[in-house]
């Protein structure tokens, strides 16, 4: 793509002699910049892109932007400045990409727990009415054959529209993301055409992130008002409730989900919830339109199944289609996923790492559990500290027997996360343990299993690694909980 046409609509001068500049991709690390590659000065956390420049110049690229005053000498490639990276390698992106999300279907989900699991219902629904569908969120970036390890919920801008342009390529016209509220704050997403947008839920999270709630959801609610989608908002959380009301108010096109109102547009009557799985009489404004069966437990898996029916009927998406999809969908990978052994012990893997979907795992469990639940989990370091003592309370309080462990302790002390999280644990009185050694305290748990017992192991799910200071070492809670349960 020449030069002239990537700055389109982005308000930054192109030089007359570089406007025919052959630009062969665009890069924010200079690491992997490529001849012909515009290279983009990005502010991050750690570091900055602006020092990086001259060595993104050396590997050949053909130009750079920069947001701040830039005096270095980079041999005749034009340096360009905008006020803000971040906000112009959106457009940017979309232009060398040649804006293939206008001409798909893009669900983006949003909210502090529950994306994850929906978009996976909602990715199962749309293939069950045979739409080949792409999914980009926590567990990963997969389409068509195609799978990428996520490195972030939300990749950033030009990822994402190469993404969106591989998939059009292959003929794959729908795909269902969940959208964080890094993502949002960050700009990533600002160039996406969304046709359907939902809110699940907003709770504490990212306080490290955020200076404030409102802030968050503020960050939240930027994505009802990109483009002219048609959203779905849980109005049982109060968060919801207010965005509901705002939208209206505003003019957007909103419909709203409910399990507890049933003059919502969309409302699902509980039939079922326990061990086996949940169901729900599923009505779109006051009419019954069927039943919708799930093989998961729990309140979150209702509500999560709910905004999915709804996204999906918003979409035209015959209610046999739904049904069948979520009948069979067997779950989601570290989402109140059963570890399988031939010994008999109940074992549950869950990413959950925030004060409610620890409550809402734990409170699922306790309704099944004969025996005791035991509960191994930890919070993550150089992250929301407040969030610590409060869930701690939370396993407490649900719990008969917690033990608290490492979690991504990062560069932070683990005994120090520890004694934090044990502040807001002893308040309960619940028995409890410290085992720093995350693998040591899922063989603790396992040890003391008697029958009828049930074992939560929270807080990294899917994930399959532990970083501790800045080694990122493989770790998979499922994997090390079978084995150890194999090895008894």
């Amino acid at each position: 793509m020449k030069l002239l046409d990537l700055l389109y609509e982005t308000g930054i001068k192109c030089p007359m002699d570089m406007q025919d500049t052959d630009i062969t991709g665009i890069s924010i690390d200079s690491r992997k910049v490529k001849k012909g590659n515009l290279f983009v000065c990005m502010k991050g956390y750690q570091t900055d892109g602006h020092i990086y420049a001259v060595e993104a110049a050396f590997h050949g690229a053909a130009a750079v932007i920069t947001q701040d005053e830039f005096a270095v000498d980079l041999q005749s490639i034009p340096v360009l400045q905008t006020d803000d990276t971040r906000k112009v390698i959106s457009q940017l992106a979309k232009n060398f990409y040649q804006d293939p999300s206008e001409k798909m279907t893009v669900f983006a989900i949003t909210g502090t727990n529950g994306k994850t699991t929906t978009t996976y219902m909602l990715k199962a629904i749309l293939e069950e009415a045979d739409y080949p569908c792409g999914v980009i969120g926590t567990v990963g970036y997969r389409y068509g054959d195609k799978e990428y390890e996520s490195t972030r919920t939300t990749p950033e801008s030009f990822e994402l529209q190469r993404m969106f342009c591989e998939m059009r390529n292959e003929g794959i016209e729908h795909c269902t993301m969940e959208v964080s509220s890094h993502g949002l704050a960050l700009h990533r997403v600002d160039d996406i055409h969304f046709s359907y947008t939902a809110f699940t839920n907003l709770t504490q999270d990212h306080m490290d992130f955020h200076s404030s709630e409102e802030e968050y959801y503020q960050a939240k609610k930027t994505l009802f008002f990109i483009g002219d989608s048609t959203s779905a908002v849980n109005i049982d959380d109060a968060y919801g409730n207010r965005l509901y009301e705002e939208l209206k108010e505003a003019g957007r096109k909103v419909c709203s989900y409910s399990l507890k109102n049933e003059n919502a547009d969309f409302y699902g009557e509980i039939i079922k919830n326990d061990a086996a799985g949940c169901g729900i009489h599923f009505f779109q404004n006051k009419k019954k339109i069927g039943e919708l069966y799930l093989k998961t437990p729990g309140l979150f898996t209702l509500y999560n199944t709910l905004c999915a029916a709804s996204l999906a009927t918003l979409n035209g998406i015959v209610f046999s289609c739904i049904q069948t999809a979520l009948h069979k969908l067997e779950g989601v990978p570290g989402r109140f996923e059963v570890v399988p052994n031939e010994k008999g012990i109940t074992a549950i893997v869950d990413y959950a790492h925030t004060p409610e979907a620890l409550r809402m795992v734990l409170k699922t469990a306790k309704d099944f559990t004969a025996g005791r639940l035991i509960c191994v989990f930890g919070c993550g370091g150089d992250r929301d500290r407040s969030k610590r003592p409060i869930m701690g309370e939370i396993a407490g309080i649900f719990s008969d027997f917690c033990i608290i462990t490492s979690d991504n302790p990062r560069t932070e002390d683990q005994k120090c996360i520890a004694a934090e999280i044990e502040k807001g644990l002893i308040k309960t009185g619940c028995d409890y343990t410290i085992i720093n050694n995350r693998m040591k305290a899922i063989q603790k748990a396992i040890q003391i299993y008697e029958t009828n017992d049930v074992i939560i192991i929270a807080g990294k799910g899917h994930e399959c690694y532990q970083i501790i200071g800045s080694a990122k070492n493989y770790f998979n809670d499922k994997e090390i909980t079978q084995r150890i349960i194999q090895d008894l």
